[in-house]
């Protein structure tokens, strides 16, 4: 897949931008706050339809406006699809090709991107929920029913912690357990859905990150990648394959530990409070890996993810590298530039080009960005 022109409306600080892009690589050079990196969040949001930069829409929206359009046409499967996300205060329209979708989880995927910024370098050694997103922001590229499984597992995790809270004035009423248990009930079938298919996609990603840290290490470095589950934690077992792994199983722990849940008003076991461990020949790299191996790590989790989506999807995802040149060394930028193929439309952000082969900018465009002006310099 290709983006052919990228259109922004009151986007950040972009009153109106139009421009024609290459399906190789485009490159976007300027200063710190001039909107390099905006224009990388509005393709992100076409693709994602949310920000990766802000939980508040809003924010998206130019100072004083109140709302914001974005769009592009992008080629795929030799078609061409009118790709558009429009944000205002009331919330989000999303149409393809005209047609209008209800529901985000029918937009999403349509477009697919594989991000490296620079927050991106803390997944190793930054908190569980980074590496949540990461999971989860692949899964909702190339499969729409776990996005709606896992939208329904965040509504009935929020409807199981509000009746917690609401059970604190009498945790040992009869009545109140056993609806309690309906919801656990509910929420374990959700769950289990979600930590089997998520085991499956780390043994699949796994699979091919080894690989690439291999490649990048010169063969020095092996890296395993373990999908941490507090249920298989809590039911004292290694994965899926278990027969302790059941519904009945799960549903009965977590009533065990319903009074601990009911004075902390909120649920300790499920893929909400899941991680992942990365592991260098066999250590963990959270505790022992070195800034440079923590990084290796990420760029192969990356590299990984490119190959990972052409093969859900048969077509290669949109590269997009905010402004990640700088905080790789040399040889581990040139892993990274080896990526960039004629199959790959990739965007860089850069203050410099001067990081960039020469032999990559001779089938590229080059964009000078200074304060929301965009010039075609080469």
């Amino acid at each position: 897949m290709k983006i052919k022109d990228l259109k922004l409306l009151y986007f950040r600080n972009y009153t109106s931008l139009n421009i024609k892009l290459h399906p190789s690589l485009n490159v976007l050079v300027g200063n710190n706050a001039n909107g390099k990196t905006n224009i990388i969040e509005s393709i992100f949001c076409l693709a994602l339809g949310k920000s990766y930069r802000t939980k508040s829409d809003s924010e998206c929206i130019m100072f004083g406006e109140s709302a914001t359009a974005m769009s592009c046409v992008l080629n795929k499967n030799n078609k061409n699809l009118d790709i558009m996300l429009a944000i205002n205060s009331k919330g989000k329209s999303a149409k393809v090709s005209g047609i209008k979708k209800n529901k985000l989880t029918d937009f999403v995927g349509e477009l697919n991107v594989v991000l490296f910024s620079p927050e991106d370098l803390q997944i190793v050694k930054g908190s569980p929920s980074l590496r949540r997103e990461f999971i989860n922001r692949e899964f909702y590229q190339f499969s729409r029913i776990y996005h709606k499984y896992h939208l329904m597992y965040q509504h009935l995790l929020k409807q199981r912690n509000s009746y917690l809270k609401d059970m604190r004035k009498n945790p040992k009423d009869k009545i109140a357990l056993t609806y309690l248990e309906t919801l656990t009930s509910q929420l374990v079938k959700v769950a289990m859905y979600i930590t089997k298919e998520r085991v499956s996609f780390i043994k699949e990603i796994a699979e091919l990150t080894y690989k690439n840290m291999l490649n990048i290490s010169d063969g020095k470095e092996k890296l395993d990648i373990r999908y941490k589950s507090s249920i298989f934690e809590a039911l004292n077992i290694k994965d899926i394959t278990d027969i302790k792994f059941t519904e009945k199983n799960i549903v009965k722990l977590m009533m065990d530990k319903s009074f601990d849940d009911i004075m902390r008003g909120s649920t300790r076991i499920g893929p909400h409070h899941d991680d992942l461990g990365f592991y260098i020949n066999n250590l963990e790299a959270k505790v022992y890996a070195s800034q440079g191996q923590q990084r290796s790590i990420v760029l192969s989790l990356k590299l990984s993810e490119i190959n990972y989506l052409k093969e859900k999807t048969n077509n290669y995802p949109i590269l997009l590298l905010d402004d990640v040149l700088s905080e790789l060394d040399k040889s581990r930028q040139l892993k990274l530039l080896d990526a960039i193929n004629e199959n790959v439309q990739t965007f860089i952000t850069t203050p410099s080009i001067t990081d960039i082969k020469e032999d990559l900018l001779k089938k590229s465009k080059v964009f000078q960005i200074n304060n929301g002006n965009v010039n075609e310099i080469l």
